[in-house]
């Protein structure tokens, strides 16, 4: 599902009109778990290991890599987890068009991390 259709779909059940959703779809919009920007600021990172729980219905694609131009894509099948490891990269949810629906940074050392169940976010187990 990609933002128009997510948008349209937001308007007719809050049933605002555009310039409220614009408002309120940039405030609370999909963004990384930590809130702000699709850009990766930078890190001191040297290793992490993430283990990825797909809770989506479908099979889902992670970008990891320093920019969504470079870097490596990982197919995470329905339902199930893998491990990701790299070193100074950030890590991207994308849709099947390559456009990213979420981010993560991860940190130094070993980490859990969840695709939400409507296949559209990236959040960080505690």
């Amino acid at each position: 599902m990609n933002a128009t259709h997510r948008r349209t779909r937001l308007r007719a059940l809050l049933g605002l009109p555009s310039a409220a959703l614009l408002g309120l779809w940039t405030a609370c919009g999909p963004t990384p778990s930590g809130g702000g920007t699709m850009t990766p600021g930078s890190t001191n990172v040297t290793s992490f290991h993430l283990s990825v729980l797909n809770a989506c219905a479908d099979d889902v694609v992670l970008h990891v890599g320093t920019s969504l131009q470079s870097g490596r894509k990982v197919l995470l099948f329905k339902k199930a987890r893998d491990t990701v490891s790299g070193t100074n990269e950030t890590i991207w949810l994308v849709d099947g068009k390559g456009e990213p629906l979420a981010m993560y940074q991860p940190i130094q050392g070993d980490q859990r991390l969840t695709v939400t169940s409507d296949c559209t976010d990236l959040r960080k187990d505690l």
